[in-house]
């Protein structure tokens, strides 16, 4: 149980940790390639305002202080689409020639979108007839943004490593005053049921005597009622403490047969429900197999329905068991039972160790139902309960 909350606890605090960095360094890059497409439109517009200046050669360019370490170029074209001045001072990478052969497809339109490869581009007609059509070469910002995307994601990525490392650290301190105390409580259970069975024991044989002596009255009865169910509750505690170690190899798992385990189960229930007057039905499928522990499923299905014989209630008393392979071949078990209208049930908690409803005046341990759950987790399985109107349905699945 420590274990599992443990494990628990570390994956939350892993996600948390990863959900926070994540958040904060995407937060960054993506608003550097916002600011990045931000500053080529602001440069691609003066680029347009200023527009072509007569051809000095190369990187001999005169234009505003905000461009001078931009790499860019912009051509004019006439109202006939004959191009007027092309101004390459500032582009390296292409020739004159590459440069009004894209100019011309912006022109034609047969470019769109703003981008191509790593320049951007933008189109305007002023009020003389004349269009522009700017180029800037966003290349270096790029490989910068991108270096920095690796280098934060890196460096992200060790402080998440470290930080994993320091929660399971801290955690192991944390949950270790906690550890040490579940096994005292377990290892308290285990011995105290295990004393208990000496004095029941004692006394289910002194009472025995006293009946063959003075014959069976009321009171031997009532005795023989309350050891039995505290021999149930003993037993159950056991059962529960070592479900709770997560040790897999107390409970070895195979393949068996539900249809095998179910008819011995049904054989010796059926008369139980018919005394009591309620109508049971057992539904299953042909041949349907099972991977894991077969004393364990035997012991769930009786859980269910000594839950079902204790709790059936209504006008109607009806009680059904179906076993079924559901679309995606997952084995189902469903539970379903009436009860009476005045019954308060929390489906969301009556799964939980000690839970007794407050409308409830059956005798119980509220024990079953939790032992039902870790047999249920042990299985990797999962359950949903509901309530409608009158009645009450638990459904079980397994993988």
């Amino acid at each position: 149980m420590i274990k599992k909350l443990r494990r628990k606890f570390i994956l939350i605090s892993a996600l948390s940790v990863f959900f926070v960095l994540f958040v904060t360094i995407g937060s960054i890059n993506i608003s550097n390639y916002v600011s990045l497409e931000n500053n080529a439109k602001h440069s691609l517009t003066e680029i347009i305002n200023q527009g072509p200046k007569p051809d000095q050669g190369p990187g001999q360019g005169d234009g505003p202080n905000d461009l001078r370490q931009e790499h860019y170029f912009v051509v004019s074209f006439n109202t006939d689409g004959t191009i007027k001045e092309t101004d390459n001072r500032q582009m390296f990478v292409l020739t004159k020639a590459e440069c009004e052969e894209l100019a011309t497809k912006v022109y034609l339109n047969q470019l769109s979108g703003g981008k191509y490869q790593t320049f951007r581009y933008s189109k305007s007609q002023k009020s003389d007839g004349i269009t522009y059509v700017g180029f800037v070469d966003v290349k270096e910002k790029i490989e910068s943004a991108n270096k920095y995307l690796l280098v934060s994601s890196l460096v992200s990525l060790g402080a998440y490593l470290v930080l994993i490392g320091l929660i399971v650290v801290a955690s192991k301190i944390a949950f270790k005053s906690s550890e040490e105390a579940y096994k005292k409580q377990k290892r308290f259970i285990t011995n105290a049921s295990h004393e208990l069975k000496t004095p029941i024991t004692v006394i289910s044989a002194d009472l025995d005597l006293i009946e063959m002596d003075n014959g069976k009255n009321e009171w031997s009865e009532s005795i023989r009622d309350q050891l039995k169910r505290l021999t149930e509750m003993t037993n159950q505690l056991v059962t529960l403490s070592k479900l709770e170690e997560d040790d897999p190899s107390r409970f070895p798992f195979n393949d068996f047969s539900l249809n095998e385990v179910c008819k011995s189960i049904i054989d010796s229930y059926a008369p139980l429900f018919k005394n009591i007057g309620v109508k049971f039905a057992f539904n299953a499928s042909n041949n349907l197999t099972m991977y894991g522990n077969k004393s364990l499923i035997d012991e769930l299905i009786r859980i269910f329905l000594d839950n079902s014989l204790k709790y059936t209630g209504g006008e109607i008393k009806s009680s059904y068991f179906t076993i079924s392979e559901n679309n995606k071949g997952k084995i189902e078990f469903r539970f379903s039972n009436t009860i009476n209208k005045d019954d308060e049930v929390d489906t969301k908690q009556i799964m939980e160790r000690f839970y007794r409803s407050p409308s409830t005046k059956k005798e119980g341990s509220g024990v079953g139902l939790s032992i039902a759950q870790e047999i249920i987790n042990l299985h990797k399985g999962k359950i949903v309960v509901e309530k409608n109107n009158s009645t009450i349905n638990f459904t079980i699945t397994f993988n």
